[in-house]
């Protein structure tokens, strides 16, 4: 199961980084406001419970954050 939530939310983080280069590109987006949505992300990927701690790490990793 948390091999598919992994995935699921690798897969919400890229279409995340794909909707923010739309935005840049249309000067719609603040920096506060990506900054804010990925300290969000990174502490609910660690207060995940479906996750273990091998593959917060991993998506953490992936989304450079």
């Amino acid at each position: 199961m948390s091999s598919d939530e992994k995935q699921r939310i690798i897969e919400s983080w890229e279409e995340h980084v794909k909707k923010h280069d739309i935005r840049s590109k249309f000067f719609s987006s603040s920096s506060t406001q990506e900054e804010k949505f990925d300290v969000d992300f990174k502490f609910n990927i660690l207060q995940s419970r479906k996750l273990t701690q091998g593959e917060k790490l991993e998506i953490i990793q992936h989304a450079g954050l």
